[in-house]
């Protein structure tokens, strides 16, 4: 049966303005859908502009009082409302109940610290999304995960806390300092972006892509980042697929990426078959605040100054287009503040030459809870291929909601990050926050020893398959 081509999807239609715009004003015939769980009303209400100010992306936070906390959670309700994607199945906004609690405790007090105000929405927007958090900059930038943790000793969240007890965070906060440990960029097709991963030791500088040779000579590609930055490098990975597959086993270490521009991800796996693999279906936010977010995204990456040179026309064309979009949404007053573009079912043609698979090769796919993002979206499609092994840890479970917003709100400072677009495993062994669990595990003292010899004999007697993870390391 020939493999129908599948109709262009979002990211790629969002490589100009033009035709982001195009995608966006068609949405009515392109499967969009009204937001969920919207709160009637008898006239539309005026559209707010979450567009952070120049000025104001590198502000320090401060303590506001009581009235000022209450209008930032309006804002952060309303950015939640119209801007993130969520769970599918899941609401964007908390129950009516929550929210009610959550303005009763801040009648409660005079005043809101940056970070208390910070944990106080943490704990009333929490749901189980490895993207969404919420800090503030500043000299002591904060960012806390909002996933839920397991029970720590402590006080209680400040949401169901005594309105005048002084709280201290129950949790080290994830430092929001050091970015650059990712590499994600920030732009349109990066679906997951400045991930908020534990603080890691030092490490010593590494090329974003290096081939090496394991023992028998056993090619070992290690990719370290998908980031924009690093795109002269990343554009050598279809060669480097076409030569993987000459080799009769092969290694693709991916420890430690967490993730960047998903088409470099993409145009790899392609590169290791011919034959056709299921696209992770999506579902992205189509709204005014959703792309001002995702340029202020943009705009404090640039502001911060670590944005490479030669990456800075990428960054700029990409924030001209979300400005461009927003405006044009802003444009039509009668459109529904926020429709949803939904992408299921689609085919991509493996672009390698030869038989399917990845040729006669058996490869293993080398991974560890630093693999997220686009990292774990590369897993979706590369598990899809006779011959590929999944081996080390678990991934990190960051994949569902990607193309992350950012806002700040405007008295306190706090800010909130969060996916505009949500993602689906095309073969549904994907859980976030847990990960891809992997098809051998490596326990073993040298990870990438163990997954040459794996490549060298192939699936280990006894093992089951995916979905099933057993222990493989060398004796």
């Amino acid at each position: 049966m020939p493999v129908r081509r599948p109709p262009r999807p979002p990211r790629r239609a969002r490589a100009g303005a033009l035709a982001a715009l195009v995608a966006s004003l068609a949405c009515a015939s392109l499967a969009c859908a009204p937001a969920p769980a919207r709160a009637p009303s008898s006239a539309p209400a005026p559209l707010r502009s979450l567009r952070i100010p120049d000025g104001d992306l590198a502000r320090a936070p401060r303590t506001v009082s009581a009235a000022e906390a209450l209008r930032d959670l309006d804002d952060a309700r309303y950015a939640f409302e119209h801007a993130y994607a969520g769970l599918d199945g899941r609401s964007p906004l908390p129950p009516p109940r929550a929210l009610a609690r959550a303005r009763g405790a801040l009648r409660g007090r005079a005043a809101w610290r940056p970070d208390e105000l910070a944990r106080l929405l943490r704990d009333l927007f929490a749901a189980p999304d490895g993207h969404l958090a919420f800090g503030h900059g500043g000299r002591a930038p904060l960012r806390w995960e909002a996933a839920p943790q397991p029970p720590q000793p402590g006080p209680a969240p400040l949401l169901f806390a005594s309105a005048t007890r002084p709280s201290h965070p129950a949790a080290a906060p994830v430092m929001n300092g050091a970015p650059a440990m990712n590499g994600a960029p920030l732009v349109d097709d990066a679906p997951l972006v400045d991930l908020p991963l534990p603080a890691a030791p030092p490490r010593r500088l590494t090329p974003p892509v290096e081939l090496t040779r394991g023992p028998e000579g056993v090619p070992v590609l290690a990719i370290r980042t998908f980031s924009s930055a690093a795109a002269a490098a990343l554009a050598s990975l279809p060669a480097l697929a076409a030569e993987l597959r000459r080799a009769p086993a092969f290694v693709v270490d991916l420890r430690g990426n967490a993730g960047g521009d998903y088409r470099f991800a993409e145009r790899f796996a392609l590169a290791l078959t011919d034959a056709p693999l299921r696209a992770l279906d999506a579902r992205e936010v189509i709204s005014v605040a959703a792309a001002e977010g995702r340029a202020n995204s943009v705009r404090r990456r640039l502001a911060r100054g670590d944005v490479p040179e030669q990456a800075r026309p990428r960054f700029l064309e990409h924030l001209a287009a979300m400005e461009r979009l927003a405006a044009a949404l802003r444009a039509r007053p009668s459109a529904a503040p926020r429709t949803e573009l939904t992408t299921r079912g689609a085919l991509l043609r493996g672009r390698a030459s030869g038989p399917r698979g990845v040729g006669s090769a058996r490869g293993v796919f080398l991974v560890d809870r630093g693999c997220a993002s686009a990292c774990e979206m590369l897993l979706a499609l590369v598990r899809q291929i006779p011959g590929v092994l999944v081996a080390g840890q678990n991934t990190r479970g960051g994949m569902s909601v990607g193309e992350v917003a950012l806002f700040r709100l405007p008295r306190s400072g706090v800010t909130i990050s969060f996916g505009t677009r949500a993602f689906r495993d095309p073969l549904g062994d994907f859980v976030e926050l847990r990960g891809f669990e992997p098809d051998v595990r490596l326990d073993g003292a040298d990870p990438a020893g163990d997954a040459v010899a794996l490549a060298l004999r192939g699936w280990p007697a006894g093992a089951r398959r995916r979905g099933a993870p057993s222990s493989c390391a060398r004796r």
